[in-house]
């Protein structure tokens, strides 16, 4: 909006008398029948648009969010034009009204994500409004100038952001230098960013002034406002702290005291907390990589791990956003000590008996102070944060630290108290443990979940005992069907005659193990005291009503069972149960999945373009049983290709293929007869699929688009986890959008290159795959979806170490697995793979000591999947000519 309201009066007026129907144009009538003081006028237009936008709104629009998103994002402004107009106009004069009135818009501009352009347009909407009722302060407009610039930062439009902080400056807002200093931060002018903070700071810019307004304020409402005041000068002081830690341009000790100055102006800021517990961690990885004998008392005494303990603690009792990088990095460090406290001190490390003895001392110590801070902390966090890492919990439920293990069970029994419904899932997959001390253990967890319901005094709490026996029976009887001996060639059984199930134990109050039902929802806003009130789960959940009785036979090896449970809302809901199968692996990539998923959400330009990887529900039974959600629609690779050649007449000869391929590698000189007998036998087809099942152009453009996407986002998130066995059995394609699904991730960490044939390309890209991609091949949206998903990758590195190290440090999953044979760049040990998977994310080849950028990573990948060499050394079975 650029404040020209007789200019936009005279086009208004000849858009009236061409009868111009927009709403962008009725959005303005509004605002102009408001200037004019047109009070009745403005509320007939807009109650005008929002009925026209609402009859839009038809049974086949509403089918998704997306599908429906400009008409909500055209309520949305609606609403927002009216909240501010009206209120600025008749009720806000004062200016606690007007502060928790802007709250509120930002928590519903909160709620948009990603989507820079929408926000943009609210937010000038939110200003044009506020300056017409001449009631809101200069500091109110400010603000909406101020967020303009941050999201015009964080979307790369420079100008825009420089042009909406100065506007947020002019209108004397103390915040604007902060902006000001991040810009120069972001164009790369560091040294001068820091010298704009280390000035406004040293002049004392951000001190607390009583609120610039006519209007009488309230003691409370001073008080806020000395809190936002303080609040900012924190956000310098953090500020600075972060980017002289980043620039290493000063001592360790003068970063952490910038830290803990940022925490004093504002004890209750969660990211203060986050960032000094950051450090702290950067302490002890730097530490931690020390030779033995030579690192530092701080590592050596636990002090370091209890430092990032507490700090990350304290963080998560004031807000939610860090809560996956926070929280199961305080799990592993915790767990990591007492473990270590309980070993012998390694003589490397000091042959002093004196010295040895006071550093196992000072480890206790800081154990007993890590206990000490965990129970305070865990009884005061909110539920729904300890259910985000109830499975890492409960794989290390057998730490044979008592206390540690009490710890562990007390925070099981928070988690599945306040969720039963889904938390049950985890802990009755102990119950049925292989394992003797784990099933004890988690029956153990079963009776402090019931003796903690006692004391609650919740509806559902009072009758947990009784859903735990349903759970038990309902698991026992889904572990029976898994093992159950099915005869060869059966393809279709009834439950009841064939495998004697028990029907009757459904109806159970569990809920249906699918993804979107066993996921909490954390809330938009992250501030402590919004999450204290918020469900993270809906309150009628779908719960299991029946199992139908015709099942189907799956065609592998371990016969996996399709199974169909009616749900509590009267739909269909179809399970995969296998058996013969640890699932787990596959549970902890779908957690690592998911995380990625939130950054992609996050980040403006994945946004933009929708990027995703597909997941889905895994729910083991126990160590060898688990139920998967089946996703419909689904078609694999291999089916796709070798269907479209069949309508050409060609059917592999794996004899002939076997015997080019071994002509193929015999010689270097030789390679050719890859290309020149073996692919041109098979010509890629994959495109005919798309053309087939998305016959209007529109769709098909938009189905072959979201392929292209997915497949590069999952080509780099697969490269950096070592993903390899990506057969054609393995890539599935959903039939409705064209995205890809990925499954079987038992191949991970490079664990390909020891194969008896090693697996030397990155990801699948074979003929067929970028065949489907369109003209441009690998070089058009391919290739900018894999420069932007590891980009992604690279700037999330720690919170995705941090998820990947507890992984890999869970006693009761092998992600490492017995190698076929040794191989020297594939790691062995957790260590090993850690530093593998950190070395690929800041773009180190091995034998390399110089990282390449993302563009130059990304290129060398795609040559190294499309070599014709590594492709025609592939097994047979890879189908490296499909």
């Amino acid at each position: 909006m650029t404040g020209k309201w007789e200019k936009m009066h005279n086009y208004l007026e000849l858009c009236a008398q061409k009868n111009t129907a927009d709403f962008n144009i009725g959005v303005g009538l509004a605002l102009d029948a408001f200037r004019r003081g047109q009070r009745q006028q403005f509320r007939d237009i807009i109650d005008g648009l929002r009925l026209s936008v609402s009859k839009s709104l038809t049974t086949n629009s509403v089918t998704s969010l997306q599908s429906c998103h400009d008409s909500i994002l055209k309520l949305h402004a609606l609403t927002e034009i009216e909240s501010v107009a009206l209120a600025g106009a008749d009720a806000c004069k004062n200016p606690e009204e007007r502060s928790s009135l802007r709250e509120s818009l930002d928590r519903r501009l909160d709620v948009l994500g990603g989507y820079i352009s929408d926000k943009q347009y609210l937010l000038g909407l939110r200003r044009a409004a506020m300056e017409l009722t001449g009631n809101f302060a200069d500091s109110d407009i400010a603000a909406a100038w101020l967020m303009s610039a941050r999201l015009a930062r964080r979307g790369n439009f420079g100008n825009q952001a420089y042009q909406s902080m100065l506007n947020a400056a002019h209108l004397k807002d103390r915040s604007a230098t902060i902006e000001h200093a991040r810009l120069l931060w972001k164009d790369g002018y560091h040294r001068k960013a820091i010298q704009i903070l280390e000035g406004a700071i040293a002049a004392n810019e951000f001190a607390s002034t009583a609120p610039s307004s006519g209007n009488p304020a309230s003691p409370t409402f001073i008080s806020t406002h000395e809190k936002q005041q303080n609040l900012l000068a924190a956000r310098a002081h953090l500020l600075l702290a972060k980017w002289t830690d980043r620039a290493g341009q000063t001592q360790s000790d003068i970063i952490v005291q910038r830290y803990r100055e940022a925490i004093k102006l504002q004890a209750r800021w969660e990211k203060a907390h986050y960032y000094l517990g950051k450090h702290y961690n950067k302490i002890l990885d730097s530490e931690k990589s020390k030779p033995l004998g030579k690192e530092a008392q701080i590592y050596l005494s636990g002090e370091a791990s209890k430092l990032v303990i507490d700090n990350y603690l304290r963080s998560l009792a004031h807000g939610n956003k860090y809560v996956f990088q926070s929280l199961p990095k305080v799990l592993t460090l915790w767990l990591e000590h007492a473990s270590a406290v309980e070993q012998p001190f390694d003589p490397k490390r000091g042959d002093n008996e004196e010295f040895q003895a006071h550093t196992l001392n000072q480890r206790k110590k800081s154990l007993d102070d890590m206990h000490s801070q965990l129970r305070k902390y865990v009884s005061r966090m909110p539920a729904a944060l300890l259910f985000t890492i109830l499975p890492q919990v409960v794989a290390r439920i057998c730490h044979p630290n008592p206390t540690v293990y009490n710890l562990l069970t007390k925070i099981v029994a928070k988690a599945v108290n306040a969720f039963p419904q889904q938390g049950l899932w985890t802990v009755l997959a102990v119950v049925k443990s292989s394992s003797k001390d784990r099933a004890s253990r988690g029956f153990t967890c079963l009776q402090k979940i019931t003796d903690m319901s006692k004391k609650l005094k919740t509806e559902i709490a009072h009758d947990i005992r009784g859903m735990i026996n349903q759970g038990q029976k309902f698991s026992d009887e889904l572990l029976r069907l898994c093992v159950a001996k099915i005869e060869n060639k059966v393809s279709r059984i009834h439950l009841a005659r064939n495998l004697n199930f028990n029907h009757k134990v459904a109806p159970c109050r569990l809920v249906v193990p699918f993804q979107a039902m066993l996921t909490p929802t954390l809330p938009a806003s992250h501030d402590s005291e919004y999450l204290k009130g918020f469900r993270a789960f809906p309150r009628d959940t779908t719960t299991i009503e029946a199992i139908l009785d015709d099942a189907q036979i799956l065609n592998s090896l371990q016969k996996p069972r399709k199974i169909s449970i009616r749900g509590s809302d009267g739909k269909i809901y179809n399970i995969l149960c296998k058996p013969k199968d640890d699932l787990r692996k596959d549970q902890r990539l779908m957690e690592f999945n998911n995380m990625i998923n939130r950054f992609l959400k996050k980040d403006v330009e994945s946004s933009k373009r929708r990027l995703y990887i597909k997941t889905y529900a895994v729910t083991p039974l126990n160590e060898e049983c688990g139920l998967i959600e089946w996703v419909d629609n689904l078609r694999t690779l291999r089916e796709l290709v070798t269907k479209s050649l069949k309508e050409r007449g060609i059917s592999p000869n794996y004899e002939e293929i076997r015997k080019y391929l071994t002509d193929a590698c015999s010689d270097p000189s030789k390679v050719s007869i890859f290309t020149d007998n073996l692919l041109v036998m098979f010509p890629p087809v994959l495109h005919e699929w798309f053309v087939e099942m998305f016959p209007e152009t529109g769709a098909w453009f938009a189905a072959r688009l979201r392929y292209t996407r997915s497949c590069a986002v999952m080509s780099m998130v697969g490269y950096v986890l070592g993903l390899g066995d990506r057969h054609g059995e393995n890539i599935l394609f959903e039939e409705g959008t064209g995205g890809i699904l990925h499954v079987d991730f038992n191949c991970l960490f490079d664990k390909g290159l020891t194969f008896e044939k090693p697996e030397l390309v990155p990801f699948r890209l074979t003929q067929n795959m970028v065949d489907a991609f369109g003209a441009y091949g690998y070089n058009g949206p391919f290739r900018k979806t894999c420069e932007l998903s590891l980009d992604l990758l690279r700037q999330n590195e720690d919170a995705l170490m941090t998820i990947l190290e507890t992984f890999l440090h869970d006693p009761t999953t092998d992600f490492i697995g017995k190698k076929r044979r040794v191989h020297a760049s594939v790691p062995d040990t957790p260590a090993g793979v850690l530093e593998n998977t950190r070395n690929k994310l800041r773009g180190l080849l091995p034998g390399e000591s110089v990282p390449l950028s993302v563009d130059g990573h990304v290129d060398e990948l795609i040559i190294q999947a499309t070599d014709i060499r590594n492709l025609a050394a592939m097994y047979i079975g890879w189908c490296a000519f499909f």
